[in-house]
């Protein structure tokens, strides 16, 4: 995976659901480190936006470029992102570290990278000496920065937020804002 940011760009991006268009010709350009939000009222289509981006949706019209490259058709693991989901999708069955070493086992990375890789991104995220736990263990700011740490490991062109902070109390969801901005500054990271 890739550890440079690289430009999202959205050409007349179109996805219906039989006659209902839940995004209808949308356009966008994200330059390298920008952070870009999708506001709008539930069922707009920031969700089907994320996961047309992320390959998880397959647009019915227009195109999708991460850098240079015609994103549209390629397959998710083709496409150097990865999305936190709202629900963060934590694996229950897993530890923690399992939970964050998931993508680089699916890659057949060398055990001693990731476990090198793991520690140091729970270390970023303030989750230090947690890898043991299980999810249903850890709080919800700690389950969100658990998902947080999976994506970030994989060091990804692209990171998709999908509402990371809904499930937060205020003063938590402030914290979170800070952390997860400086952490994908830190490293150099696109966010959308």
């Amino acid at each position: 995976m890739g550890s440079q940011a690289a430009p999202v760009r959205l050409e007349h991006v179109t996805k219906r659901f039989g006659a209902t268009a839940a995004v209808d010709d949308v356009s966008l350009d994200i330059r390298p480190g920008e952070l870009v939000t999708l506001l709008g009222p539930s069922g707009c289509g920031k969700t089907t936006t994320l996961r047309m981006v992320a390959g998880l949706e397959t647009a019915s019209g227009g195109r999708i470029f991460i850098g240079e490259a015609d994103v549209t058709r390629l397959p998710p693991n083709a496409r150097d992102v990865t999305m936190m989901f709202q629900s963060y999708a934590l694996f229950p069955h897993l530890s923690v570290f399992e939970n964050v070493a998931y993508g680089l086992r699916v890659l057949r990375r060398p055990d001693r990278e990731v476990r090198e890789a793991v520690e140091a991104v729970l270390a970023l995220v303030g989750m230090t000496g947690m890898g043991e736990r299980q999810p249903s263990a850890l709080s919800g700011g700690q389950q969100q920065r658990v998902a947080l740490a999976r994506s970030l490991v994989m060091h990804p062109k692209v990171l998709l937020l999908d509402e990371p902070l809904s499930n937060l109390d205020a003063k938590l969801r402030q914290e979170m804002r800070f952390r997860i901005k400086e952490l994908v500054t830190r490293m150099g990271i696109k966010e959308v």
